[in-house]
């Protein structure tokens, strides 16, 4: 048996999936990024499975979201205890088994050396596009993982199908194979490679729905390329294993109903599921806004395909990190924003148009050499057959892409309010970075015939004056003027793609000397919160959304929360069963942020209900301990 010895692509591949995984560990050690509320949720989830026997079947507070990042979690927790960065290792595993998928996947498809420019890539990245990997916060480091092998198991399954057809002709010394002939009999490793297909596209869309464009792309590779071998058996197998992998989606949905007090996938569509009340701006008052599932708003087009190009591309695909400018000045774009502001946006919409541009050269590009070789109905050489699936493939993953752009552009709320933060709705592009990157870097030829051509241009001969310009050299080379006029479109290309590469490096730049200070003096801020409120016996608190479970998770559940809104009305508590808890405290503390609607309401209220309290102000947040129960 002959064993392959890694060449130097895998090598370099190893040597910068390394170097990307260190990186995030770096980040997580340093405390970046800030611990966020529903980072907390994910960890009390995590401590209930490791310390109380629970095993949640989907994320807390809502019925569409996969629990799978917390099982690593609680692991980790037995072995080094609870806290945010422990709970963030199991992420580290996730990602490095997500480039590794990449790279086979592009090294399949394309090329080995523009699978490494891919890999440089991802291995950096904007604060943007890191935090999404970093912070545990339910599905998206399973979708990239899951999606990417679904699509590398896809093209696979594509590429080698019906193995008794290649045997039989290679037997018989023919390059031409009949479209129609089946093999007699399928290989239980093809079989096994079907469900394992079922198994990851059920888990893939477990853990995120946002999967679903890319499951939908790869069935209908299967359906193209693998039809002659979905006979009873393997399409069985294949989809039992599918219910296995969305079992826990099923399973939760059968047996527990939409109820207001949780996010629900079809929340307004059928009259279930929480929706946050808008309520009008007390009198002399902050302004209240609702940000935690609003009520839909009516489609705006032209904000909405603004939103994705200015705002919601760039910042999932690292292209904001060319012009950095905080999240509350990018949008909306208004009169009253600066001329920096609007320098940034032209910079990011260009990066949003280029990307769009280059989605369509890349699909364009495909169909084009794809249609040919479906016309042929009845025979075709192997060599076409594995080119029309190259082509296939390609497209899968485009087609993925596009339609994950189609979906947030059409969704109002997402693309024309909050196209910033909805931008994590758009982290399946990262997937498609080769496909998007193959445009600009298939001509790279043209530089190394640019270079060799200038040692084959016909010289000046002794006795015969200057040789007349030819196209190409006697050894059949193109000629430097030839090669020429390929040389500046292909330069062109690639510094397109170290434009790219400057992004992704200036936004890891700016977490370390940026964001790391930040989120340490943030993370420093909750801490002594919590240590306070410890001492003064704080342990059933009232506060906002983005604050419970967070102060719940660092904790260790010392201290209790229940979520009040922006008319200090029940909000949504992603663990339910806190709020029975601290209603049924005697003695309940109110925490909010200093200056919110929450603080200035409560003040009201006990004034009006003639409530005396005492008013500690730690860091940027205010607690309340009143006389009595306020009643709201």
């Amino acid at each position: 048996m002959i064993k392959r010895r890694p060449g130097r692509y895998d090598v370099c591949a190893g040597a910068i999936i390394t170097f990307g995984t260190l990186l995030r560990l770096i980040f997580i050690l340093l405390g970046w990024p800030a611990s966020y509320n529903d980072e907390g949720t994910l960890g009390l989830m995590a401590l209930h499975i490791a310390y109380k026997g629970a095993h949640p079947l989907l994320y807390y507070g809502q019925d569409y979201l996969g629990s799978l990042e917390a099982y690593p979690g609680a692991v980790f927790f037995h072995l080094f205890g609870s806290s945010t960065a422990v709970l963030r290792l199991g992420l580290l595993l996730l990602f490095a088994l997500f480039l590794i998928s990449l790279y086979f996947l592009a090294s399949l498809l394309y090329t080995k050396s523009l699978a490494l420019v891919t890999l440089i890539f991802l291995s950096l990245g904007s604060p943007e596009v890191l935090l999404r990997q970093l912070m545990a916060a339910g599905g998206t480091p399973e979708l990239m993982l899951f999606t990417t092998l679904l699509l590398l198991l896809t093209a696979w399954l594509a590429l080698t199908a019906n193995p008794v057809q290649h045997d039989n002709h290679e037997a018989s010394n023919t390059s031409v194979l009949t479209a129609h002939q089946r093999p007699a009999r399928l290989p239980w490793h093809r079989i096994a490679a079907y469900g394992a297909w079922g198994l990851i596209a059920g888990f893939d869309l477990y853990s995120h729905l946002l999967s679903l464009p890319f499951v939908l792309s790869a069935g209908l590779m299967l359906i193209l390329f693998c039809r002659h071998e979905l006979r009873l058996l393997s399409i069985s197998i294949l989809l039992l294993c599918l219910l296995i992998g969305i079992s826990p989606l099923i399973i939760y949905t059968v047996t527990t109903p939409v109820t207001s007090h949780e996010l629900s996938l079809f929340t307004g569509a059928f009259g279930g599921g929480y929706r946050e009340p808008s309520y009008p701006a007390p009198k002399g008052g902050p302004t209240a806004q609702a940000f935690v599932a609003p009520k839909p708003i009516a489609p705006r087009p032209i904000q909405q395909i603004a939103g994705t190009l200015l705002v919601g591309i760039p910042v999932a695909t690292s292209g904001a990190a060319l012009c950095p400018v905080p999240s509350s000045d990018a949008w909306p774009l208004t009169g009253q924003s600066s001329g920096y502001t609007h320098f940034c946006s032209v910079v990011h919409g260009a990066w949003g148009i280029g990307f769009v541009l280059l989605w369509c050269i890349a699909s364009i590009s495909a169909l084009r050499h794809f249609f040919p070789y479906r016309r042929r109905e009845t025979t075709y050489t192997s060599e076409m057959r594995r080119v029309s699936i190259l082509q296939a493939s390609r497209l899968m993953i485009l087609a993925g892409a596009g339609l994950t752009m189609l979906a947030f552009t059409f969704y109002p709320q997402a693309a024309a309010v909050t196209p910033w933060i909805s931008a994590r709705y758009l982290v399946g592009l990262l997937i498609a970075t080769p496909a998007l990157f193959f445009p600009l870097w298939e001509k790279k030829d043209h530089v190394i015939k640019f270079l060799r051509a200038r040692r084959s241009v016909p010289t000046k001969e002794p006795g015969r004056g200057q040789a007349p310009p030819v196209p190409y050299t006697a050894s059949g080379k193109p000629t430097r003027s030839r090669v020429r006029a390929g040389l500046a479109p292909a330069l062109v290309r690639y510094a397109l793609v170290l434009v790219a590469l400057v992004a992704a490096l200036l936004g890891t730049i700016e977490i370390f000397t940026t964001q790391v200070p930040l989120a340490q003096a943030s993370s420093a801020s909750q801490q002594a919160l919590i240590n306070r409120l410890v001492q003064m016996g704080a342990t059933h608190i009232y506060t906002d959304y983005d604050d419970c479970n967070r102060v719940a998770f660092l904790s260790n559940e010392r201290i209790i929360c229940a979520v009040l809104d922006d008319g200090l009305q029940p909000g949504l508590d992603r663990y339910y069963p806190y709020r029975a808890q601290v209603a049924n405290a005697p003695h309940p503390f109110y925490v909010f942020p200093t200056g919110s609607v929450q603080a200035f309401l409560l003040e009201q209220k006990a004034s009006q209900q003639h409530i005396l309290f005492m008013k500690f102000v730690i860091g940027r947040y205010v607690v309340y301990d009143p006389a009595q129960r306020i009643v709201m």
